[in-house]
């Protein structure tokens, strides 16, 4: 893993190049979907998103395609909207470059969904993680509710499936440079350096400014096979996750 504690700037075309590689069927099956439940996206009013952090655009393409949403796509890097919109590009999703993370293209409560997946950690202060809680606040109609999914702080040094964060036995405090290995498609680990944020900051963050109600909640087995119904036996193989459930969800409701 890598020691430097240079963090990774996420706006580079050799970091979008590696990360759309990264081999996330775990987050298809333990994150994304709880994402999408706990937005509410079935709910027909519910008919817009905004993906803050969108990367190489799959998540977003998926709300998009299975539930008739318009999808506002935000990300910083210009490889990873190229990326995107090569892939993914379709009329119902917008993709937009952020500048800093604002939403100038979004006015006050004109969205009725957010998602950030994977994207606080790549922030290395708190008051630019908070930032994009605010932003996300302000877009958002009466009602709506903010996910963020991250990797599990509280599981630092367990290798999942696809990834690690932190080293055996280390100590993060909130902040902190944290090494992270993601595992590619075609099964070579790439090391990476993001920011450790307890559970307890994310709750914190959208509190902060001005979610009525936050709530965390931790995809479990059982959530998955309820989820995924008749393929959940494919999750049996997946002997850490099981004991160790890979992913935090926090999500707060204007």
């Amino acid at each position: 893993m890598d020691a430097s504690g240079r963090r990774t700037v996420w706006d580079t075309s050799e970091v979008a190049d590696d990360f759309v590689l990264w081999d996330d069927t775990i987050g298809w099956q333990w994150g994304y979907p709880f994402v999408f439940e706990q937005l509410r996206l079935v709910r027909p009013d519910v008919r817009v998103l905004v993906d803050v952090g969108c990367g190489p655009g799959k998540v977003a393409h998926r709300a998009a395609e299975d539930h008739d949403l318009r999808v506002h796509a935000v990300d910083i890097s210009p490889r990873m909207l190229a990326l995107a919109t090569a892939r993914y590009g379709q009329p119902r999703i917008t993709f937009h470059q952020a500048a800093g993370w604002d939403l100038p293209f979004l006015d006050d409560a004109s969205v009725d969904a957010a998602m950030s997946c994977f994207v606080l950690v790549c922030v290395p202060r708190r008051e630019q993680a908070q930032a994009i809680a605010a932003e996300a606040y302000r877009v958002l109609r009466p009602g709506g509710r903010f996910a963020v999914l991250n990797a599990h702080p509280g599981h630092t040094g367990v290798t999942f499936d696809s990834f690690q964060i932190g080293r055996p036995g280390a100590a993060y405090r909130a902040g902190d440079p944290i090494p992270v290995r993601l595992r590619r498609t075609d099964g070579a680990w790439v090391d990476i350096v993001d920011t450790y944020w307890p559970a307890e900051t994310y709750h914190e963050m959208l509190s902060d400014v001005g979610f009525a109600h936050v709530w965390q909640s931790v995809p479990l087995l059982a959530d998955a096979r309820r989820r995924h119904g008749p393929e959940a036996g494919a999750l049996e193989r997946w002997a850490t996750e099981r004991k160790a459930p890979p992913f935090l969800l926090t999500v707060g409701e204007k």
